[in-house]
């Protein structure tokens, strides 16, 4: 089902990205936390591309929050397959029709063959109509040819009530928990300064770890440990170790000379 929100899901990622996605990690996550609407769906992008997707599904949200056409459609499309939060399709369609009414011609498409696989023949043609009109495609899709003309007429309607209707809807989302993850500088019970993602307080996700006699690691933390990969610098900004950490400590320690 969905076969053809599967292929766009994966279709539109990778040309968004921006070159702020080659900033350093720590200013990319100052950015998104401050709103900065690019950073954070680089953000999302990273995380993703990075297996971390529910992570990447709540930068997308924020994203979205500010009404960015690209990461309204992901976030629809991730409700659909249960990619990174709850598989709940009726909160997805919100999205997509959320995504199409910013103009997502990709949103479009995929409400028209949502549609018609749902049976619901005369909001398919309406929706398939809008995104032809979108981008002057000179076809509608295959299933659309073979319909009557009854449901020609009353699509139509439909796509004069979209052309003409007021203001976005308001974005199906319930109020995010105190537990999702945000940026922090803080200060931990050694002395050594943090700042990145946190849970709850503590050092969780992509972070910056400043010891007092200025050396530093830059790379992943879970529950308040250096875990996943990272660096460690001395004070002149070498790497002195690198590669994957578990619990504070890194698994196969290799120092770089």
């Amino acid at each position: 089902m969905l076969g053809t929100l599967r292929v766009l899901s994966f279709f539109i990622i990778l040309p968004a990205l921006h070159p702020l996605i080659c900033a350093e990690p720590i200013e990319l996550l100052r950015r998104a936390e401050s709103g900065h609407l690019e950073s954070q769906v680089n953000l999302a992008i990273l995380k993703s591309l990075g297996g971390k997707h529910k992570d990447a599904h709540y930068w997308y949200k924020r994203a979205a929050k500010q009404n960015s056409p690209l990461a309204s459609r992901i976030v629809g499309l991730n409700h659909f397959k249960g990619i990174g939060t709850s598989k709940n399709p009726n909160i997805g369609k919100r999205w997509l029709e959320r995504a199409a009414k910013l103009g997502d011609s990709d949103a479009m498409l995929a409400l028209a063959n949502y549609n018609y696989e749902n049976n619901h023949s005369i909001d398919a043609m309406a929706w398939a109509l809008i995104h032809q009109k979108k981008t002057s495609a000179t076809n509608l899709p295959q299933w659309a040819q073979y319909q009557d003309q009854e449901i020609l007429e009353l699509a139509n309607q439909q796509v004069l009530g979209f052309e003409n209707s007021g203001p976005l809807p308001s974005y199906p989302i319930r109020q995010y928990k105190k537990i999702s993850p945000k940026y922090q500088e803080i200060y931990l019970s050694s002395g050594d300064k943090y700042e990145g993602m946190t849970r709850k307080g503590i050092p969780n996700g992509a972070g910056k770890r400043m010891a007092k006699d200025g050396s530093y690691y830059i790379g992943e933390f879970l529950n308040g440990k250096e875990h996943g990969h990272g660096s460690w610098f001395n004070k002149q900004g070498i790497i002195v170790t690198q590669g994957l950490w578990k619990q504070g400590n890194p698994v196969f320690p290799k120092s770089i000379k």
